[in-house]
Parts: C-alpha cells; structure tokens; sequence
C-alpha cells in the first residue's frame, strides 16, 4: 500500500484534495498523513493484512491458470459490480477531477469511464498483464527475447495468457451493463479506458526497458517505509559486528510464506554469518527453530539495516526487492507469487542475485547463499544497478506532475485536482 499513499500524501501537500478509498486495513497508514480516507462498502474491504482476512488467497500454490482464474474470482471480475458501485457512489459524492486506481480494480476503471473522467491506473510493481508488446508478458518470468524462437514464444505466451482473463467477462459486461456501457469482446479490453499508465517502478530495473509505448509512462519506484516498521536505536544492535550479516523478510502481508521462512532458517544454521529474520505482520508470531546465529524481531527499520548487510533473502516483492538493490547489496530470492517471479528474474538478468524457485529444499537455499556470499561478482553488479536506480528514484513527483498535467493544473493551483481510487 505504501506507493499510492506516497502519491497521495504528495498531491495533498501540494494542495490538492484528496479521497484516499482502500481496504479498512490501510485506514491507519492513510490518516496517519491526514488523507481523507474511505473504505470499500459493497466491495470486498480486507480489516486486516493477515491470512484470515485474505479474500483473494492467490498465494496457494497453483497451476498459472488457476491462479489468473483466482485473481480473475477475487478482484477483477467476480466483485467488478460492487467495486464500480463504490466508485459511482463516492464520484457522485466527492466529484472528482481525476480517478487513480489501482490496474486490478477493472470495477473502478468502468465506474470512471461511466462518469466521463480522466483516469490513471497507478502501478506499485511492474506492468502485471500480458499487454506490453515491449516487455516479455508478465507470469512465466521470461527474459527478454534474444532470437526469433524467444520472440515467438513471448507472443504464444502473451496470447495464451490474455485468454485467461476472459474467464471474468460475463462478470464484467454484467457490471458494464450495470452502468450503461457497451459489452467488452476480451476481459482485457477494459484496461483501454485509462488515459495513463503510470509505471511505479524504476525503468532501470525493469530491464533497463526503452521508452515504453503509450499509454504507458515510468515514474519511478514509489516505495516507503512500512508504517508499522518504527525506528529504534535497537535496531543497529541487530547488527553482528564479527560476521556477516544476512538480512530475511518475506513480506508485510500473508501469502503462505510460512514454510519457505522456516526452510530459510534451518539453510542459515550451517552457514557462517549472523541472519536477522524480520516477521512484520504477516507472520507475527510465527515459531522458528532456534538457532545462535539467528535473531528474530517483530519489526525493524530495513532503511536502518539494509545497508549494514551483506546478503537480503526475500520474497521478491517489488518494494522488497528495491531496498537492497538501492543500496548495492545483493539479494537470493524466493518467490511466493504474484509479482515476484517477474522481479527475480529481474534479478537474475541483471545478475544482481540467485532466484530460487518457491519449493527450493535446505540444500538448494545453503548453496545460493554461500554461492552469493562467495562471489563478489554479485556485489559488483548490484552496486552498478544502485548508481542507475538511484537516478530514477526521484520519489512521487513524476507521478505527481503526470496527474496534474490530467487534470490541467499544477501545483500552484491549489485544490484543483482531487483524487479518488
């Protein structure tokens, strides 16, 4: 949640209104910059970030299908009618320059188009359907095409995978119905009523990718610090002064992670280095095998140790992934879903770490951490990557300019531009 509250808090700052509408669980972080926050009503609202509270539950191991059909259930389509609802009733009330979503809310995208306004879908990872003909589709973790067997593959790929979607279609035109729209011939056919796509991740880590084709922009990486990650002096002292130092986090929210950390640690007991395990929310409370060269926390302040580390082990998550990477440290990633195969093999291309597949054994996770560890190649190419994502990383303005640009202010043009989505 931290990129679009990062834009958000921006915008506002800028003197702007704004309405922040989200799960109820995001209510604290949104009031904690003083965002006038609404949460979901008909639509699906999560009241907390844990397991059972998840509606979606993508994180369950599946066959890719599956998992699109899950997602296409969860968000997309099957509460497509009740997010487009939401957004009607709050567009009616709050009357809106500009609508912001986010790029699975297709509820909130036919909602916007309904009333007529300039819309925006707002990325918090990397481009997740299979429409970028610039960039391999989004799923198999392909890297870029080198040959015409590749190129040929990623198109197969990017056709196969967009079927998928139309599982949600009858959902869809009935909202659309709903709404006075016409049917859409392909689930995906909805993504055209954004005017931008704003691309909250550095163009650098995203394999260094070209200008990309309209309506696609970059804005650069727009993550923040967690709200429930506070600083403390403690924090430093996490840090073994005598060894290495490997830091583990898998992730604020629950995406069945809990086996794969446990692994992780029972790799870490024969390797020589001091491991820090961060929880965060998602696995609080959790029980790890003890072990000396382990200390586990709650929560700390990643900005705080990252750079004190020599190794991230992590999910792969965009925001996680990121933090190490700025700071030129190399990373072994284990991906549980969702974005994260697409960001490891991110990280494989730019041969700044070790992904592993979500199954990986003790065995296999020992070896790509002392294999990391061991090759200060990792290192060197993780430090280069930093020098060039720390050109993009330029916070949310780029995001910020483009949605006023939409709605033909700027900001000295205070309360002009209102927010909702």
């Amino acid at each position: 949640m931290p990129p679009p509250l990062a834009v958000a808090s921006a915008l506002q700052a800028r003197g702007h209104e704004i309405l922040f509408v989200s799960d109820e669980a995001n209510r604290a972080a949104a009031e904690a910059l003083e965002l006038n926050f609404q949460p979901w009503r008909q639509a699906p609202n999560r009241l907390t970030l844990g397991d059972g509270d998840d509606p979606l539950r993508d994180w369950k191991p599946r066959l890719p299908p599956a998992v699109v059909k899950a997602v296409c259930k969860g968000v997309i389509g099957g509460p497509a009618g009740a997010y487009a609802a939401d957004a009607t009733a709050l567009i009616g009330s709050f009357a809106p320059d500009v609508v912001v979503s986010n790029e699975l809310l297709f509820g909130v995208m036919m909602a916007a188009e309904a009333a007529g306004l300039p819309l925006a879908l707002l990325t918090s990872n990397v481009w997740c359907f299979p429409t970028r003909a610039d960039q391999p589709p989004f799923g198999p973790g392909f890297a870029p095409a080198q040959n015409a067997f590749e190129l040929r593959r990623e198109t197969v790929a990017r056709r196969l995978i967009a079927g998928w979607y139309d599982v949600a279609l009858g959902d869809l035109n009935k909202a659309r119905a709903g709404l006075g729209l016409a049917p859409l011939q392909r689930a995906l056919d909805q993504l055209a009523a954004a005017d931008q796509i704003l691309l909250g991740v550095s163009q650098a880590f995203d394999y260094e990718a070209q200008e990309p084709p309209k309506p696609f922009s970059y804005v650069g990486p727009l993550g923040r610090r967690p709200a429930w990650a506070e600083t403390t002096e403690a924090d430093a002292m996490l840090i073994d002064d005598r060894r290495r130092n490997i830091l583990v986090s898998f992730s604020t929210t629950h995406q069945g992670q809990s086996a794969t950390v446990r692994r992780v640690v029972r790799a870490l007991t024969r390797i020589d280095a001091h491991a820090i395990i961060t929880l965060g929310p998602a696995l609080a409370g959790l029980h790890l095998p003890a072990a000396s060269n382990i200390t586990v926390v709650e929560q700390a302040d990643h900005d705080r140790l990252v750079p004190l580390c020599d190794l991230i082990i992590c999910h792969g998550g965009h925001g996680t992934v990121l933090r190490p990477l700025s700071h030129g440290k190399p990373v072994v990633v284990i991906p549980t879903g969702r974005d994260q195969p697409d960001n490891a093999a991110r990280v494989a291309f730019a041969k700044v770490g070790v992904r592993l597949p979500r199954w990986a054994g003790t065995r296999r996770i020992r070896k790509a951490v002392r294999d990391v560890l061991a090759d200060s190649a990792y290192g060197r190419a993780a430090a280069r990557l930093a020098t060039k994502l720390a050109a993009d990383n330029v916070g949310p303005i780029r995001a910020v300019e483009a949605l006023e640009a939409m709605a033909n202010v700027d900001g000295s043009t205070a309360g002009a531009l209102r927010r909702a989505g």
